[in-house]
């Protein structure tokens, strides 16, 4: 299956280190994002409790030459933002035999949660990885339960998107998201969701390795699905908290 996405060059740097202080910056990061991960990603996912705070509002399935995706949109009914929310998917075809589950060991942690859900607020979640076996029918979601955010969350933005024809891999999105925040990004995910006509038609995400502080980054994205003629919404939560 295709690369989930493509990452271009970054705009600007947040000046020189050496390379002892990169690794250290580095292994600092590394262990921050080990004690806060939801799941043990070597183990595969499990949702012991499902959340009283964040509501599933809907699922889609899209599937296209290029693969399937999976959306899932979800609500922060909380006063307080969330982080590290674990989302669990089952793909079930029309008798209501499993296709694919991202419960699986070694997935990506974009692949089985949501890095952040502002107090009250929603966030369409993708899964541009979904390998079937059959034709899908219908999209089960579970969320389980995430720990709140405190404190200023980091103020980034996307900005500058349009969609262009790639002639090897079809319809792509390219932008550039701007971290205002003093707080470096990383694994930073892109979402994109294209809708027409109150449907969801295509869907995509993109992975930023790192986006530093006071910089702008650009990406590219490639769509499950068609967005010709439909509009298209980003959106970009952070992933480090500072």
């Amino acid at each position: 299956m295709r690369a989930a996405a493509l990452v271009l060059v970054a705009l600007a740097l947040s000046g020189c280190e050496t390379t002892a202080e990169k690794a250290a910056k580095l292994e600092k990061v590394a262990k921050r994002h080990e004690r806060e991960a939801p799941v043990d990603a070597q183990h595969g996912l499990s949702i012991a409790r499902v959340s009283t705070k964040v509501k599933v509002l809907a699922t889609t399935i899209l599937r296209s030459n290029e693969g399937a995706a999976v959306v899932v949109t979800l609500r922060n009914t909380s006063a307080t933002p969330l982080r590290n929310i674990p989302v669990e998917i089952t793909v079930r075809d029309a008798h209501g035999a499993s296709l694919y589950a991202n419960t699986e060991p070694g997935l990506a942690a974009g692949l089985i949660s949501a890095p952040l859900i502002p107090a009250h607020g929603e966030l369409q979640w993708v899964d541009d990885q979904v390998q079937l076996s059959g034709s899908p029918a219908r999209v089960v979601a579970k969320v389980g339960e995430a720990a709140s955010a405190s404190g200023p969350l980091p103020r980034l933005t996307v900005t500058g998107t349009h969609v262009v024809e790639d002639p090897t891999n079809g319809p792509t999105a390219e932008g550039t998201v701007v971290n205002a925040s003093g707080v470096s990004q990383q694994e930073l995910v892109v979402y994109a969701v294209a809708t027409h006509a109150g449907r969801i038609v295509a869907a995509g995400r993109a992975i930023v390795p790192e986006a530093n502080a006071h910089s702008s980054t650009r990406f590219q994205l490639f769509f499950i699905g068609n967005p010709r003629g439909a509009a298209v919404q980003l959106s970009s939560p952070p992933t480090t908290l500072g």
